[in-house]
C-alpha cells in the first residue's frame, strides 16, 4: 500500500500528461495514477485501478478495487476492505495461507461518473453502475444499478437520477470515455437534450 499527497500527485500528473501519448492505456490506469486527484491521508492498494479525472477525498481507503473515470469519492470512504470468511472455525487471518488474497477475493467495481458520499462503505463483491450516487454514511452491500441514488445502512434505492429514456441517451453517449475537453462538450450537449 502507498500514500499519496495531492500536491506531489498534481506535479506528477502535469508532467506525465505531456507524455501520455507514449504510454499504453493499461499503464495510465495503474499507480501512479494519471489525472487523478487523491487527497491527504488516503490509502490505496497497489492493485487498485483508478480511471482518469477521478477525485478521491481525504482519508479514503481503496483495496483491490476498480474505479471508473470521472468519479467523485468523498472523504472517509472505504471501498473494498477485506472480508473474513465466516464459515471457518476461526475468522482470524492468521489461519489463511495467503491472507490478502483470501480477504479480497470478490471483485469491487465502481463504474464511471459515480459520486460516493462521505463516510460510505462499499463492500467487497459490490458493483456500482455508471452515474450512480451513494448517499453519505451509506453501507452498500448489494450491486447498484446505473444512475440509481442509494442511501442508508444497508443502502437502498430511493430514486433514479433520470427517466429510462434519458439514461439510455447518456449511456449510449459513453461520454466518460472521452478526454476532458471532449467530455465537457458532450456533457453540455447532453444537458441541453434533457432539459
Amino acid at each position: 500500500m502507498f500514500f499519496i499527497k495531492s500536491k506531489i500527485k498534481w506535479v506528477y500528473n502535469k508532467i506525465a500528461r505531456l507524455n501520455d501519448a507514449t504510454l499504453p492505456m493499461s499503464e495510465l490506469l495503474k499507480p501512479p495514477f494519471l489525472n487523478v486527484d487523491i487527497q491527504k491521508g488516503c490509502v490505496v492498494s497497489d492493485d487498485t485501478i483508478i480511471g482518469e479525472y477521478t477525485y478521491i477525498g481525504a482519508n479514503t481507503t481503496l483495496t483491490k478495487a476498480v474505479v471508473g473515470r470521472y468519479c467523485s469519492i468523498a472523504n472517509n470512504v472505504s471501498i473494498g476492505d477485506g472480508e473474513h470468511i465466516l464459515d471457518k472455525v476461526s475468522t482470524s487471518s492468521y489461519f489463511y495461507d495467503d491472507p490478502y488474497e483470501v480477504l479480497t477475493q470478490k471483485e469491487c467495481i465502481i463504474g464511471n461518473d459515480v459520486w460516493i458520499g462521505t463516510k460510505s462503505i462499499i463492500r467487497r463483491g459490490v458493483k456500482i453502475g455508471n452515474g450512480a450516487v451513494i448517499g453519505a454514511n451509506s453501507f452498500v452491500n448489494k450491486d447498484v444499478p446505473e444512475f440509481a441514488v442509494v442511501v442508508g445502512s444497508p443502502a437502498r434505492i430511493i430514486k433514479y437520477r433520470f427517466n429510462p429514456t434519458i439514461i439510455k441517451l447518456i449511456t449510449k453517449s459513453n461520454w466518460w470515455e472521452l478526454s476532458i475537453d471532449e467530455a465537457k462538450k458532450k456533457v453540455a450537449y447532453l444537458q441541453k437534450q434533457i432539459i
